[in-house]
């Protein structure tokens, strides 16, 4: 708002070119004066009354203006004949008034003036102030998230005005804040539909940088809440996911579960239901296994429990009728598989399992005819003896191969196959077992000879074989033991390649060859270790430094199973290890400390003097260090040699 002294300021601006025109008027009033020759007064009295005549006019302008009451007659103003001070004055008490329609009259009121008029420069400031209050009152209502009321405050803006170009400038801005945060928005709802939380959150954070608080903040909660809410169901969903990974009718039926409590409004309802419908898929396939392998008592069991969002309700009604019959022909009787046919009749063209109840149905209309053949079979059997079983077997071999029952035929002929020969071997085989029972060889020998009669195939043949084993072996052992016995002395002796020698005489395949072979191995080590043992000692009798390490090495390679050359080894490692240290230290006591340390460093690690050689090797290492020169501090100057 203006004060009185810039009111002062702009009355005496609206006087000053007043007093001009009546100098004006004067001059020209004294202009016939002087082409009437009448003489003119002095220029003293002129300028006397120049003087007093424009102090009046001030005096007289600013009498007006003070007592001009801006309040009242700014209401009553008639903006066409108001003079440009009036017009600015009164639109600066409009515009205190700071709402967007006081600042849009004020604009009005002032805006009218040419470029070149002596107040624009007042008028273009106070323009610009009021077009950024308008600014802010849009600014406020795009701060509130009201994009389309901001923009329509700033369009008010006179398009003719000096601030129109500083609001659109504005309004661009708005727009491209505003499309920045629907697209990281968007962008955010996307990656939680796709269920990506880790990339919805970083791109989240990005709402929080705008310049624009319902962006940065509410929408910026908004965009964190959706997130938690999807974390939160992810995880519900995360282990519906887990159960259906194990697999299995149990878990797929969980997983569904689990999912169908994802409601239609969450992003992760379109995962959710991607997990149904997998979980659909493979149990249709479980059951479609269960019809191919016959698995009536299961696929009615389950039928039961399928729930009803599957929206397998008329394929459950098929797979019943399927599971019924299955079981009914199950039973085998005639009258049994005849009653399943008429169930599977039931089952229309449209149905998923009608392909497989016809091809059912042509299956049992064929088994009837074989129930009835297998049936006679089992009678003929019931006798048990080896003719009744011969004719039983005659009659089921009527069922060729192809039928449907044939596998079942197969499996009684087998059986009663296997009858026929124990009734015919056993006779056999028991007589072997008679003669064996007196432990002699040769009646051993005439047992096996009556065991090998029963012929491979046979039902008792595994049986034969494994007596013919027995007593094969007991035979061998008895014609064996002495050889054994001589080579286990002969190891005891520590003559140990005599004893490989005798323990060879028992071939490969004879009942005691794995034992013997087992101490022929400990012997073949023990002679390994003594020949590693003396040729430690043939090296280490050379005396050379290069010998006594060869002599450890090779002590180092006798097999910990040969216990007593192996501590023999170590422990003349040890007196070598030592032997070599003692040669080192010589050296070093001869100066030649580097030579000492190449020697120490020769002792193997693992010997006696192993650990002592390392401490001599650093104590002679530090020997060979420089020791560091001190530094000589002179506080006084040298005496001159020449002195």
């Amino acid at each position: 708002m203006k004060t009185s002294s810039d009111q002062q300021s702009l009355s005496k601006q609206t006087a000053r070119p007043k007093s001009v025109e009546l100098v004006e008027a004067e001059n020209e009033t004294a202009a016939p004066q002087k082409k009437r020759t009448i003489p003119l007064p002095s220029w003293h009295f002129l300028g006397v009354l120049l003087i007093l005549f424009s102090g009046g006019v001030g005096f007289a302008a600013t009498s007006i203006l003070l007592s001009f009451n801006g309040s009242s007659n700014c209401s009553a103003l008639y903006t066409p004949l108001a003079s440009a001070t009036t017009r600015l004055y009164c639109a600066q008490l409009e515009a205190e008034k700071q709402t967007l329609g006081s600042y849009l009259k004020a604009i009005r009121m002032v805006n009218g003036f040419p470029q070149d008029h002596a107040l624009r420069p007042d008028i273009d400031r106070n323009i610009e102030v009021w077009t950024n209050d308008i600014l802010d009152l849009a600014e406020v209502q795009f701060q509130e998230g009201n994009l389309d009321e901001a923009i329509a405050i700033a369009e008010e803006v006179p398009v003719n005005s000096s601030g129109r170009i500083l609001a659109e400038e504005r309004i661009e801005d708005w727009r491209l804040e505003w499309r920045d945060g629907e697209r990281i928005f968007a962008e955010v709802e996307r990656e939680i539909r796709d269920g990506d939380l880790n990339a919805a959150i970083r791109t989240a954070v990005q709402l929080s940088y705008l310049d624009n608080i319902y962006w940065s903040t509410v929408k910026y909660e908004d965009a964190r809440n959706q997130i938690q809410l999807a974390r939160k169901e992810n995880e519900e969903l995360d282990v519906a996911y887990v159960s259906h990974r194990r697999g299995g009718i149990e878990n797929w039926l969980e997983a569904i579960e689990l999912a169908s409590k994802i409601s239609e409004d969450s992003a992760a309802y379109r995962q959710a239901q991607n997990l149904i419908d997998d979980a659909r898929q493979n149990i249709i396939r479980y059951i479609e296994g269960l019809v191919d392998q016959r698995q009536w008592s299961q696929l009615l069991s389950l039928s039961d429990r399928l729930p009803g969002r599957l929206n397998l309700d008329n394929m459950v009604v098929d797979w019943k009728i399927l599971a019924q019959a299955g079981i009914s022909a199950e039973r085998g009787s005639a009258i049994d598989i005849e009653t399943a046919i008429i169930q599977l009749q039931s089952i229309q063209p449209n149905s998923s399992v009608y392909d497989q109840s016809q091809a059912l149905i042509r299956r049992w209309q064929n088994e009837i005819a074989d129930v009835a053949i297998l049936e006679q079979g089992d009678a003929i059997a019931a006798g048990g003896t080896i003719s009744e079983l011969q004719r039983a077997i005659a009659k089921l071999n009527l069922i060729e191969e192809g039928n449907p029952r044939y596998r079942e035929a197969r499996q009684k002929i087998a059986r009663w196959q296997e009858r026929i020969e124990i009734a015919e071997d056993t006779p056999t085989l028991q007589y072997a077992k008679d003669l064996a029972a007196s432990r002699r060889n040769d009646a051993l020998n005439e047992a096996i000879v009556q065991a090998r009669k029963i012929r491979p195939g046979r039902a008792l043949y595994s049986e034969a074989q494994s007596k013919i084993r027995e007593w094969q072996g007991t035979i061998e052992r008895r014609e064996d033991q002495p050889i054994y016995d001589q080579a286990i002395a002969l190891g005891n002796s520590q003559r140990y390649s005599e004893a490989i020698n005798v323990a060879n005489r028992i071939t490969a395949g004879r009942a005691l060859y794995p034992e013997m072979q087992e101490k022929v191995s400990v012997w073949r080590r023990e002679l390994t270790a003594a020949s590693k043992l003396q040729d430690a000692y043939a090296a280490a009798s050379r005396g050379n430094i290069q010998s006594l390490v060869e002599a450890i090495r090779l002590t180092q390679e006798i097999p910990s199973s040969a216990t007593a050359a192996r501590s023999e080894g170590r422990t003349a490692a040890d007196q070598w290890s030592y032997g070599i240290l003692n040669e080192a230290q010589r050296q070093a006591s001869a100066l030649s400390i580097p030579q000492a340390i190449a020697t120490a460093e020769l002792i193997p690690s693992g010997t006696a003097a192993y650990s002592a050689a390392q401490t001599q090797i650093e104590a002679w290492e530090r020997l060979m260090r420089p020791a560091p020169q001190p530094s000589i501090e002179l506080s006084e100057p040298l005496p001159d040699p020449q002195a």
